[in-house]
């Protein structure tokens, strides 16, 4: 890809994100990624997107540049960046950047960081994933306490080479916090097409391909089929409510490690006929899907803000999860559906008092629809924008200083030196560290 040379409007920045997952992955990260970057262009910004070559995979947008990769995991197939590559190293050399924005602490996130410290810029970094509820993907020593406390403190260790970090929830914010990063940290929840989950195209076209008659409920998942999920706790419960709900079925639309072994679960429950697998689904398909619900499930204790989530309630689904601080602002209890503690047996009650109450369905579907309002990608394109401009800002200035004060002092002893420089970083709060 050649680099970007056209004039920008005044105020325009350029923009460099760095993730370790991208199309055609579909994830929370890889679908934000793309909302995001489409957003600040449209605001008139200039971004580019490093990530890992997917092979057999061509990006329709000329504003990704990847960079050569080895195979990380083989289900969900999962690629890891190589670095130091001599054209990886020419785009990033050649290419001007005001700042860099990075979504992953692996090689991607190391590589923006080497980048910024090298061209002295801006780096802000969104912790999207605890490290700590994915140490099981490591074989055989993924559980161990060594392991679990190695994660932590890459958590901590990792996220504190930003100059900024942000977290898309409240919780997230009080995870940190608890981790004692340093960094100052900025709440910016996902935000998603609102207009689009709030339209139809194409009513009933689940209901018509899965043969699933208008009276039934249709029972919803939307998203990775990963072991953290818990999609195998959803069959239990439903295998319970179908006994008091004979008609409703039940919908996984998704794909990843764990769909065999709850697609085998699930045969073996009396209501097997009644729960659909669609597999991987066309962004474009989503919202027919969630028109097509009556409530949508999640049984997740790893979330951060899900964009399914956001998806539903935007589609006017009631929720029904098992608590996590996840859905704060996104599920209200009795208000937009019920959070529950991880007990199948609560879980299916609730939903089989729920489903024949159809004007509590109507009411929490109403209120679904209230919330989603505040989860626009107008609004998080807003709020990041304004976030950059503030650490350009105050990285323009601390390099000012950082030019301006040497020649000033450098005929000065050593020691009384080594003490300026140490009062001037302490009035400096943007100065990067080891510059």
């Amino acid at each position: 890809m050649e680099p970007h040379n056209e004039e920008l409007p005044i105020g325009s920045l350029r923009i460099g994100l760095f993730t370790d997952t991208y199309a055609p992955q579909v994830n929370g990260v890889s679908v934000s990624l793309q909302m995001i970057s489409e957003g600040l262009k449209k605001r008139g910004h200039q971004v580019t997107i490093f990530a890992p070559r997917f092979p057999g995979y061509k990006d329709n947008q000329p504003n990704v540049m990847r960079l050569p990769s080895l195979k990380y995991l083989n289900n969900p197939p999962i690629y890891v960046a190589v670095l130091g590559t001599p054209r990886s190293t020419w785009k990033l050399t050649r290419e001007h950047f005001d700042v860099l924005h990075a979504h992953s602490p692996a090689s991607m996130g190391l590589l923006a960081y080497l980048t910024a410290s090298t061209k002295r810029l801006p780096l802000i970094y969104t912790y999207h994933t605890s490290i700590m509820d994915y140490t099981h993907y490591i074989k055989f020593i993924g559980g161990t306490s060594l392991i679990k406390r190695a994660a932590a403190w890459f958590s901590k260790a990792s996220t504190d080479l930003g100059d900024q970090v942000i977290v898309p929830s409240p919780k997230f914010h009080r995870l940190l916090l608890s981790q004692k990063v340093k960094q100052p940290i900025t709440v910016i929840p996902n935000g998603i097409d609102l207009s689009m989950f709030q339209e139809v195209k194409h009513p009933g076209a689940l209901r018509k391909k899965l043969g699933i008659p208008n009276d039934a409920p249709i029972l919803l998942t939307v998203g990775r089929m990963d072991p953290e999920k818990r999609l195998d706790f959803i069959v239990d419960a439903f295998a319970l409510l179908s006994e008091k709900v004979s008609n409703a079925h039940l919908v996984f639309a998704g794909d990843g490690g764990a769909r065999k072994h709850v697609e085998e679960k699930s045969k073996a429950i009396t209501a097997k006929d009644r729960v659909h697998f669609l597999g991987m689904v066309n962004r474009a398909d989503l919202p027919d899907i969630f028109h097509d619900a009556t409530v949508f499930l999640s049984a997740s204790t790893t979330e951060v803000h899900p964009i399914s989530v956001i998806e539903a309630i935007a589609s006017g689904l009631p929720l029904v999860a098992v608590q996590d601080e996840a859905f704060e602002g996104m599920l209200e209890d009795g208000e937009n559906g019920y959070a529950l503690p991880l007990d199948v047996n609560k879980y299916a009650d609730v939903l089989a008092d729920l489903l024949p109450d159809a004007e509590r369905l109507k009411r929490f579907g109403e209120h679904s629809l209230e919330l989603s309002e505040k989860y626009s990608i107008e609004a998080q394109v807003k709020a990041l924008e304004k976030l950059y401009m503030e650490a350009v800002l105050q990285n323009w200035r601390g390099n000012l200083f950082t030019r301006i004060i040497p020649k000033r002092i450098k005929r000065i002893p050593t020691r009384i030196n080594r003490v300026i420089r140490t009062e001037v970083g302490k009035r400096m709060p943007g100065r990067r560290k080891n510059k």
